[in-house]
């Protein structure tokens, strides 16, 4: 206790003391400033960023560089006495860039206004040495995409997983550091409460989708990463906010989407459905209600006062109650169609006080309403995010910067992302939607940043952050299963119990709820970095980063007594914890006229410090409950050990070879590393015994990325980027199930826990074609051909820690590897947009319709998922069965179009923004992955017939047997029909 108290309040002292801006996050300008008739070097000269205290001066060789500036657009001004000054505008200053302008001076005695030229953005980027897209803020509110996460879509080598995270070129799913403002966005809790081993929640990245008109800038980086950067082994997604500028300035916006159905098929509730045909007249009940279900239940009543007839007719009143959606329907089944979206969104900023440079401020805000796309409980999922930054800026070298961040979201644990699979609970409750509990998550962020510029060379950042997460599953009151058949008749019971009417949908259980969850975490971050143009050719960048986390978390899934050790029937698990993670790098970006190189090393230690069992064979589970002549009152050895403490040396090189103004060449190289997500070394799950038990010990991840690409402009207007690469993953985590007497006794005395026992690799090509040049048509094309394998090494099952016992080697895992399931061959994105300027357009009658809109649109398309299949007379049907013969098929292609119209016009004096997106445009199906071995997948491969398709059912074809449909109707195809939002605004 006392160790967590001083813990405590030393990271409270460090952000008391210290305060600072995120280095990471910045740019720079460099330069040389000649005489434009003689073409020696001025020393001397002035440089100044208007609207900023920033600036130079140029050195005995005419050089000046500005260091940690924001990112966005600028005017330098160079000025001289005696020489006429010069203003060159529109400057693109982008994160971890180096914008080179070259000024020349012209003499003269005479006092005259500055020459003003536009800044010329180049085709071919020279410090480039790792694969990354850069979106400005503009782009990210004109293209048709809801947040930050559609934006991510736009690059070929990011694929979206079902439940919302993101892979990088085959990683896995939670190896992106992406951060806003150099603060990391995390999820301490991604699992399922109480069984976490079983898969994760729904739409776990729910916080990458940052108000877009908050951004200033957002940078992907998806090949390798320079040194400062570390815990992801994939990429690192980079998102820079506004901030206050000279003026007041605001948006507002207003997103609408009409009420609708927002799946394929029918209605879920319609009465064409199968169990509505068969049981949704009187007639079709008494037909099919058999004589033993009636002697089960009718004769338990009191037949002198009820005949058969009438009871049969409660019974079918009753259901039809159950079963028609209503808003006070006691199970929850509603008419999901009658629900619009909504979404605000607004910002505005500007100085505080008469000096607008002293004091200025930023905030703005998100609120969205989105209906799920089919019934859940919440019915309505809503996402906030508010951000507030104020800057401080007392003297030039001076600048303090408060940001201040609330993330939140309520959905349900199993709904929430784009893909159906996703979208809500099991298919077969949907007349029985109360037993799943909605969820609440959200996060604060309050950071104090500091810059300390010590000279014209050198700058000190510091960052100091707390952020506090809170994640809650509401228990839901769940009805209790009558005591008989006579109760619901006569005792008022609002349902209807189990009987061959339900069609095989889930019954009522008696459970007190099926899911409950409290985690609340608080990170404290301290980064210290420090940056030094040592030479015009050296610019050197050092920084040290701390982490701790203090968290508690207590979580139950099925029946459970609430805060009790052991669940009835279901599963519990409660853990605190309090892990930390130190970093150190140094790097050098060597900047020269035919080479950059970026050359860094980079020290990560972490440990998940909790208490965790010296025997792993016999962890210690004491519960009421035991059976000692089953369990022979073996309770396991109590005596508990803290983990390792892991450190790991990880070296950087990227180098860029400009060939003159054209093409420039990249080699990348470097060990990236990142520690297990938490769940893997803290789930402690119960049911009976252990069922499973997270490992403290796991070793950190490592991808070992190499990377060979080629940059080329054409006619001076358009880049194309070309990269190879090959990733090399080792050491990455899986499960390992552990024989322990204190084991879950429905696993035969087994428990789950994880290991460092998987491999993986990532090979491809990616291309990318885009107009730099400025003009009304703007695109950007971007192709992915690539192949992602995994494979285990070591043993599934350990029987004990004897390393001679024979049982460990009974069941190894396959010596080889296999295509990933998330593989995708080809990706194929594209995003093409066409502006006109104010008063431009065509013209009618004097009029200019067109003037000041953006028309955008997205094209996507992409492989299939892998999925395993061999038909019965195949040749490889007994490889299949020894499971040598994984993923040998994929599902269809994948394509979708998404348009977004822009329109600003003047009326009454105020600017008004109107617009539409309209998403999936032309109403693309995209076949929801089947699971391997199920009559759906044998069917659709043998056949093309898909869940939505009746034909299952008809007598006497090769598949009267299967009646998934009868679930899975509405889900035959995972992704979103056509939706029309409808935006209006206004920008002052």
């Amino acid at each position: 206790m006392k160790l967590k108290f001083f813990s405590h309040h030393l990271f409270f002292l460090a952000l008391l003391l210290c305060t600072s801006a995120a280095l990471a996050q910045r740019g720079k300008i460099s330069g040389k400033i000649t005489d434009a008739e003689t073409k020696e070097p001025l020393t001397g000269v002035n440089i100044l960023l208007k609207g900023t205290a920033q600036g130079a001066v140029s050195d005995v060789n005419g050089n000046y560089v500005i260091l940690g500036i924001q990112p966005g657009h600028y005017t330098l001004i160079a000025r001289m006495i005696g020489y006429q000054a010069e203003q060159v505008t529109d400057i693109a200053v982008n994160i971890d860039r180096t914008t080179a302008i070259n000024v020349a001076l012209h003499a003269s005695s005479v006092q005259m206004n500055a020459v003003i030229v536009q800044a010329q953005q180049p085709v071919i980027v020279k410090d480039r040495t790792s694969t990354s897209t850069t979106f400005e803020g503009r782009d990210v509110q004109t293209a048709p995409v809801e947040g930050l996460r559609d934006v991510m879509d736009l690059t070929a080598s990011l694929q979206r997983n079902p439940n919302g995270t993101y892979s990088v070129r085959g990683s896995g799913a939670y190896e992106i550091n992406f951060m806003i403002n150099g603060v990391e966005q995390m999820n301490s809790n991604t699992g399922i409460p109480g069984f976490s081993a079983i898969g994760d929640k729904a739409n776990n990245s729910w916080k990458y989708d940052f108000n877009p008109l908050s951004v200033q800038q957002m940078e992907l980086v998806t090949g390798g990463f320079s040194a400062e950067y570390g815990n992801a082994q994939a990429g690192v997604v980079k998102v820079v906010t506004k901030e206050g500028g000279a003026k007041l300035t605001g948006q507002f916006r207003y997103e609408y989407r009409p009420p609708g159905q927002y799946h394929w098929g029918d209605y879920i509730y319609n009465t064409n459905s199968v169990e509505w045909q068969k049981w949704g007249t009187l007639d079709g009940w008494k037909a099919n209600l058999d004589s033993n279900t009636i002697k089960r239940t009718y004769l338990q009543a009191d037949t002198a006062t009820m005949s058969v007839d009438a009871w049969r007719k409660l019974m079918w009143q009753q259901w039809l109650l159950n079963h028609t959606p209503s808003d006070n329907n006691l199970l929850g089944v509603y008419d999901y169609r009658q629900y619009a979206y909504q979404r605000v969104l607004f910002s505005f900023g500007g100085p505080l006080g008469k000096d607008s440079d002293l004091l200025r401020f930023f905030i703005a805000g998100e609120y969205r309403s989105n209906p799920t796309r089919i019934p859940t409980v919440e019915k309505i999922q809503t996402y906030q995010n508010y951000n507030i930054t104020a800057t401080y800026q007392p003297v030039a070298t001076q600048k303090i910067r408060f940001t201040g961040l609330y993330q939140s979201y309520r959905g349900g644990l199993s709904s929430g992302s784009d893909d159906i699979r996703w979208a809500g609970y099991d298919a077969s409750y949907k007349y029985y939607l109360v037993t799943d509990s909605p969820r609440d998550e959200y996060t604060t962020t309050q950071s104090i940043d500091w810059t300390y510029t010590i000279n014209q060379e050198s700058f000190l950042d510091v960052l100091a952050t707390h952020q506090f997460e809170k994640y809650l599953l509401l228990e839901m009151p769940v009805p209790q299963r009558a005591a008989s058949w006579r109760d619901n008749v006569y005792n008022g019971v609002w349902y209807q119990s189990a009987g061959p009417w339900d069609e095989g949908y889930r019954t009522i259980f008696s459970f007190t709820t099926f899911n409950q969850q409290d985690l609340r975490d608080h990170q404290f971050n301290l980064n210290v970095d420090y940056a030094n143009q040592f030479t015009a050719s050296h610019y050197v960048k050092m920084g040290l980063r701390a982490t701790y986390w203090d968290m508690i978390n207590s979580a139950v899934y099925s029946s459970f007594a609430a805060n009790a050790f052991i669940t009835r029937s279901g599963y519990a698990e409660y853990y605190k914890a309090y892990p930390y993670y130190l970093a150190a790098y140094a790097q050098d970006k060597m900047e020269f006229e035919g080479m950059v190189a970026n050359v860094g090393v980079r020290v990560d230690g972490y440990n998940f410090n909790t208490a965790a069992p010296i025997d792993r064979f016999a962890p210690f589970y004491f519960a009421e409950g035991f059976n000692p002549d089953e369990r022979q009152t073996f309770f396991g050895n109590p005596i508990t050990t803290m983990p390792k403490t892991f450190f790991t040396v990880s070296p950087r090189l990227g180098l860029s070879f400009p060939i003159g103004e054209a093409t420039a060449f990249r080699l990348q190289y470097g060990h990236f590393t990142s520690m297990p997500i938490f769940k893997q070394a803290y789930t402690r799950t119960n049911e009976l015994g252990w069922a499973t038990y997270g490992n403290p010990d796991l070793g950190p991840k490592t991808t070992i990325n190499y990377e060979l690409g080629v940059q080329h402009s054409f006619a001076g207007t358009h880049r194309l980027d070309v990269v190879a690469y090959y990733n090399d993953r080792v050491s990455q985590v899986d499960v390992l199930h552990i024989k322990a007497l204190s084991g879950d006794t429905r696993k035969n005395e087994f428990y789950t826990t994880y290991d460092n026992n998987q491999f993986g690799a990532s090979r491809g090509i990616e291309v990318t074609l885009e107009k730099i040049a400025r003009g009304a048509f703007t695109y950007r094309f971007s192709y992915s051909l690539s192949r992602t394998t995994y494979g285990n090494y070591g043993p599934q099952y350990i029987y004990s820690a004897d390393p001679n016992d024979p049982r460990n080697y009974q069941n190894p895992y396959a010596p080889t590897d296999y295509l990933s399931y998330d593989d995708r061959t080809h990706t194929f994105r594209s995003l093409v947009t066409y502006s006109t300027e104010k008063n431009g357009g065509m013209s009618f009658f004097g009029i200019k319709p067109f003037s000041d809109m953006t028309i955008s649109m997205i094209y996507t398309a992409q492989s299939g998922s892998p999925y395993t299949y061999v038909p019965d007379y195949d040749p490889l049907i007994q490889a299949y069965k020894d499971g040598r013969v994984i993923n040998n098929r994929r599902f269809p292609l994948e394509a979708k179009t998404d348009l977004n119209i822009d329109k600003s016009l003047m009326v009454f004096g105020f600017e008004m923004q109107l617009g539409i997106r309209i998403m999936n445009l032309f109403d693309n199906r995209w076949l929801t992955p089947l699971d391997g071995g199920t009559d759906a997948l044998r069917i659709w491969a043998n056949y093309g017939i898909t869940e939505d398709n009746p034909i299952f059912e008809t007598p006497g074809t090769p598949f009267s047997s299967a009646n998934v449909y009868k679930f899975n109707f509405f889900r035959a195809y995972r992704n979103i029909p056509r939706q029309v939002f409808i935006t209006v605004g206004t920008n002052f």
